[in-house]
């Protein structure tokens, strides 16, 4: 008897059910037919195939592949086939960064892709991560695991290579590193590691990119100078997707642009699979994906690679895990809007760059800083002697755009040294937006504006010194600040400090110092500030960090704690008996609440450094004589 599904007047075949949710499987999943591909365990030694990938322009050639064995379990779940390749050229070239993802087939049936490759070899031996794997983790969304050591597998059998024979292989699964640097693999071990990707940037100084590369180095990229595929014509630029041919993955688009070149491994209905290996082991994340041309395949003697450029955006990369990426055709990537205007001079020149940068919690900011950096590195060679005005706007969505102007000059502002410390403000404001546990704030876009100027106006904090040493509550604390301009001599700032009147007896003490440092200190005393819990603290102490000035200086009286935070709420001016009892309870959430007076001054100078200098508070101040005017700084 036919069983079936009843709900009030409906009678569904189960038969027909499975079917429906076949079928909406295929297409939320993409159809996978198990039968396209081998098992990793029916591959054996000694199987001879062919493998597709773009050497040069968009047209996918072929290169013979011979299996010669198959290591199990290099990490949790995880196979390497190990194979031998040949034809077109790999034979001079060896196998070929860029390469990552290509399809290798034995009888029509798809194996995997070429994924690792064997630094300095004399024959281009690679490993191959077989496509099941790839599919089976990109469904589950598994990071990297036990991936990041070097690690020893033996050979069930030896391997010949020429004239020499293999009984174990190292493999280094992510790593920048070479095998001298870290564990030097024995004669008759064989050193492998996943083919690094070639990043590549258009418009990118070297410099920026070399700043770049540092940042990425954990990751395994290969950053190299790119350029925009500017000659080929509309007709050229097959925008049709197919296993083997180039495929991008771009980080950075618009008038500068960064992005990957590798190869595509497998295609089922609107679901694309390529690298064979991580891109950057992000897990889920949003890229935009382009169709790719090959200019010209680099020869080296340790690692080749392809020099390509995008064409035409075809999809989105979704997954980054460890047997491969996968994406989807016809979607579109949301990206985060950047521009960046770079100025000579007030009215001098100027040059704006309009890019979009993918969005993702721990690496926009660093995508950030080299759209900003480059900016600047692209005006050439600047003076020794610089002085940068910037004004930074970041709009978020459901709340007030967060302004950051400040300026900036001294000995870390010049040179090939003014980009970096001018823009690591702003990468650390964006990176604490994406990963605040406090809520998702959505930037929505990010405009900067650089004037750069000729010439220092840096200055030191010198020395201090008070008109008294001895205060009564009321009166106004008077402090002389020295400063130093850079090739200047001394200037005296007068600032005063009105004291409460009903402020204890007691001894102080007042500390001059540049108002970023000011600014730190106003977090600290705070901690719904400087552990916020709602998106208003949040907002505040982001108020706070970007609210300081580098051409302000600040007096700083610190009063004794009388206030605490419990849960977040602030409680000031307790009684010292109850702040007492409630900062040592076991059962809330308690900070001590800081409390201090404060003073700015806003002078022609970037200032740094700091001083301090004690007096005493008391109600009847002794018989003082009066400093004779024109008394100058001990």
């Amino acid at each position: 008897m036919r069983r079936t599904w009843r709900r009030r007047d409906w009678v569904i075949p189960s038969a027909i059910v499975m079917v429906a949710l076949s079928a909406v499987s295929a297409t939320l999943f993409g159809a996978r037919r198990t039968g396209d591909y081998w098992a990793v365990e029916d591959i054996k030694a000694g199987m001879k195939g062919y493998g597709l990938s773009v050497f040069r322009g968009n047209r996918c050639e072929k290169f013979e592949v011979e299996i010669l064995g198959v290591l199990r379990h290099v990490s949790p779940g995880r196979d390497l086939i190990l194979a031998r390749l040949s034809g077109a050229e790999l034979e001079q070239t060896g196998v070929i960064a860029g390469m990552s993802g290509s399809p290798v087939y034995v009888d029509n049936k798809l194996v995997g892709a070429i994924s690792y490759a064997w630094t300095f070899a004399k024959e281009p031996i690679a490993g191959i991560t077989p496509f099941a794997q790839m599919v089976e983790f990109v469904e589950s969304f598994e990071r990297r695991e036990g991936m990041a050591k070097l690690k020893r597998v033996p050979l069930t059998e030896p391997v010949r290579v020429g004239e020499r024979v293999w009984t174990e292989v190292w493999l280094n699964p992510w790593s920048a590193s070479s095998p001298a640097q870290d564990s030097p693999t024995p004669a008759n071990g064989l050193y492998l590691e996943p083919l690094r990707l070639p990043l590549a940037g258009i418009g990118f100084t070297r410099h920026s990119l070399d700043l770049l590369e540092q940042r990425l180095a954990p990751h395994g990229m290969l950053v190299v100078q790119g350029g925009a595929a500017g000659s080929i014509k509309p007709t050229d630029a097959a925008s049709e997707v197919t296993p083997g041919s180039a495929l991008v993955v771009a980080l950075v688009v618009g008038d500068l642009s960064l992005y990957s070149l590798g190869t595509v491994t497998h295609v089922e209905g609107d679901r694309i699979y390529a690298f064979g290996h991580p891109f950057l082991g992000l897990g889920r994340c949003e890229f935009p994906l382009f169709t790719g041309y090959v200019h010209t395949v680099c020869p080296r003697q340790n690692l080749s690679f392809k020099l390509g450029s995008p064409l035409e955006a075809v999809g989105v990369l979704h997954a980054d895990v460890s047997t491969g990426i996968s994406g989807w055709l016809k979607r579109q990537a949301d990206m985060l809007p950047v521009e960046v205007t770079v100025r000579f001079g007030k009215e001098g020149p100027s040059r704006t760059y309009r890019c979009r940068v993918a969005r993702h919690r721990n690496l926009t900011h660093q995508l950030v800083f080299s759209v900003l950096t480059n900016a600047v590195d692209a005006e050439g060679e600047l003076p020794d002697e610089l002085t940068a005005e910037l004004v930074v706007q970041l709009e978020l969505e459901g709340q007030r755009p967060i302004v950051f102007r400040d300026l900036f000059s001294g000995s870390s502002v010049g040179g090939n040294r003014a980009p970096p410390s001018l823009y690591q403000p702003v990468a650390n404001l964006v990176q604490l937006l994406h990963t605040n546990p406090v809520a998702h704030l959505r930037l929505n876009r990010l405009t900067c504006d650089t004037t750069l100027s000729p010439g220092r106006i840096s200055a030191e904090i010198d020395g201090a010194y008070l008109e008294n040493e001895v205060y009564a509550p009321g009166e106004t604390l008077v402090m002389y600040v020295w400063l130093k301009p850079y090739r200047q001599p001394r200037q005296r700032v007068r600032i005063e400090l009105p004291l409460p009147a009903d402020l204890p007896e007691g001894n102080y003490t007042a500390q001059v110092m540049d108002d970023l440092t000011n600014a730190r200190y106003e977090l600290r005393d705070s901690p719904q500030l400087s552990n916020p819990t709602t998106v208003e603290q949040l907002m505040q102490a982001l108020a706070v960090q970007t609210g300081a000035k580098r051409t302000r200086i600040a007096v700083r009286v610190v009063l004794p704690s009388s206030g605490v935070v419990v849960e977040g709420k602030a409680l000031p001016d307790l009684p010292p008996s109850m702040a007492a009892v409630l900062s040592q309870s076991r059962h809330t959430i308690v900070g001590t609440l800081g409390s201090a007076l404060v003073v700015r001054e806003d002078v022609p100078w970037v200032v740094q450094g700091q001083q301090s200098v004690a007096f005493r508070v008391a109600r009847h101040k002794p018989f003082l004589i009066e400093k004779p005017a024109g008394r100058t700084a001990p």
